[in-house]
């Protein structure tokens, strides 16, 4: 998927996100392992996406934590089947509390949430393709336990607001930075992604 820093897009965006908090930039190891990608899944690259305004309650369902691979409860799996067998975190809410309660928990949890700063929504998206020929406990293995949620279907509009070559090069409007080489890179591109 190609995007254009600094543009505006909803094209295609659907599935996990998180909060800015987990993201750093230069630190492609750690940013996998607080997501849940499998080793080496940003290593040729990714965007990462932010959220300018928040969802609506019906864009967005509840995925637990980054813990919970894929927004499903248990480890992930080898095999297929045991793989799909797991039960959703959204489900297993909605169960529990009922539509209304559902409704009225995304509500709480959206006042919660921001369009700035750290506990900001964002999206990352990877070079590398999900394959249905890798399995999920390899491609999304349990992650650091980050806010997760699952935007249900395209049309969430986001900034493109960086994109990571594969060389660790943070490409936002007008600079490129290198935020694993400096601290001042660094701080530069968390202070635009804490306020873009």
């Amino acid at each position: 998927m190609s995007f254009i820093v600094g543009q505006m897009t909803s094209q295609g965006i659907h599935g996990d996100i998180t909060t800015l908090q987990w993201i750093a930039p230069g630190f492609e190891d750690r940013i996998e392992s607080s997501l849940g990608f499998g080793r080496g899944r940003l290593s040729q690259g990714y965007w990462i996406l932010l959220l300018k305004q928040l969802p609506r309650q019906d864009q967005f369902e509840f995925a637990g934590t980054t813990l919970r691979s894929g927004g499903k409860y248990g480890l992930p799996q080898s095999d297929t089947k045991a793989e799909a067998a797991r039960p959703r975190v959204h489900d297993k809410i909605l169960n529990e509390r009922g539509k209304a309660d559902y409704a009225k928990l995304q509500k709480s949890t959206l006042g919660a949430t921001s369009v700035t700063g750290d506990r900001r929504l964002v999206k990352v998206i990877p070079d590398i393709p999900h394959s249905d020929d890798i399995p999920a406990s390899l491609q999304y293995p349990m992650g650091g336990g980050g806010l997760q949620w699952t935007i249900r279907k395209p049309g969430v509009r986001m900034l493109v607001a960086v994109r990571v070559d594969q060389d660790a090069t943070a490409h936002i409007p007008g600079e490129k930075l290198q935020p694993r080489a400096t601290y001042e890179d660094r701080a530069r591109l968390r202070q635009y992604l804490r306020s873009a």
